[in-house]
């Protein structure tokens, strides 16, 4: 992807894709009819043919107007937070069952927009961004008493998005845009001091399950302008480069629950690439950059993965000609019968 100068294009250009989760500038929204897709049993094996890495592709949302956008899965693998505007043009939070039908609204803003829900490590609170006072910033409220209190996280007079929750929820990772210097930044903020660091160019922070990284995308300074993948080391300050391509970008990064691998989608890849403003497949690499692996091969977009703790990975995707919810789960994930499945209770960890 190409970097913008000025926040509106680049806004326009990261909103289907880049901005889709810890996601959106602008909504790449989605939307959900509630029904959690499980295959039945003698299915299982058509669902895992030998020539793809992965097993067992499920739907878990199924718009057809309006869409769902940057899922964030429960700790315990079982639910799905996201922002979707199948129920209004201005996209509100919601939370689903991972293999559910029921839908609950958790946010309701008619006259605003808000996104990139991200659940805190103690389950309590919400973050996420939301344009409800004029301008996108960071928000919090409970998530154990729905409809209760908003607060405003970030005060630092800018634009702020993209906010993730460090391991032990004491520091808040975000994209802060610098009018100065026409660009986002990766900024992070201590909870109880409310003291904010700067730390330099990129957008998608993700701490790393350990909290001693910063996994982010940052676009070069020079042509071509590709998006690649940066790791931010936090106690030497030192940043590593990843993934990067002359030819292709690498956007949307998040960690493997074990901190040993790297999920990304690939923007204009593949040859069924729909060019610079969609996203392309999904891969995998390991953190010292080797080992990359392509896990979908499909001629639509899938693009902002997250690693779930039982081992699937979701993303979004329009193959089915709507953008949706789904997920597989990497052969690899299980090392002692990395081609099989587990056949037992109808659920995703087993699957």
């Amino acid at each position: 992807m190409h970097q913008n100068r000025s926040l509106g294009i680049f806004g326009l250009l990261i909103a289907p894709f880049l901005f889709i989760g810890c996601q959106n500038t602008d909504p790449s929204p989605l939307s959900d009819h509630g029904e959690g897709l499980h295959p039945d049993i003698n299915e299982l094996d058509a669902l895992k043919p030998m020539n793809e890495p992965y097993v067992a592709m499920v739907q878990h949302s199924f718009s057809e107007i309006g869409q769902d956008f940057d899922p964030f899965i429960t700790k315990d693998g079982m639910s799905i937070l996201y922002a979707s505007t199948a129920q209004s043009e201005k996209s509100d939070i919601f939370l689903k069952k991972a293999d559910g039908k029921v839908i609950e609204q958790v946010t309701h803003t008619p006259n605003a927009s808000e996104k990139q829900p991200q659940l805190s490590p103690d389950g309590k609170s919400i973050l996420f961004a939301s344009d409800r006072e004029g301008k996108w910033n960071i928000y919090e409220t409970s998530f154990m008493n729905r409809g209760s209190r908003v607060l405003e996280v970030v005060q630092n007079g800018r634009v702020n998005e993209q906010p993730c929750y460090s391991p032990d929820g004491k520091l808040i990772a975000y994209s802060t845009w610098m009018p100065r210097k026409g660009q986002w930044y990766i900024a992070i903020m201590d909870r109880r001091t409310q003291q904010e660091r700067i730390y330099g160019p990129g957008i998608f922070p993700k701490f790393s399950p350990d909290g001693m990284k910063i996994l982010f995308q940052r676009p070069r300074a020079r042509s071509p302008q590709w998006f690649s993948i940066w790791i931010l080391d936090l106690a030497s300050e030192n940043v590593s480069e990843i993934v990067s391509s002359n030819e292709w970008a690498a956007v949307t990064p998040n960690w493997s629950p074990d901190s040993k691998r790297i999920i990304f989608a690939s923007i204009n890849k593949s040859i069924q690439s729909k060019g610079p403003y969609a996203g392309d497949d999904i891969y995998t690499i390991w953190e010292d950059g080797t080992h990359m692996v392509r896990l979908t091969n499909d001629e639509a977009p899938d693009w902002n993965p997250i690693w779930s703790s039982n081992g699937r990975v979701y993303f979004l995707s329009t193959r089915n000609g709507h953008q949706n919810i789904w997920s597989i789960k990497p052969r690899d994930m299980d090392p002692y019968h990395p081609d099989t499945i587990e056949v037992g209770p109808s659920t995703l960890d087993t699957l």
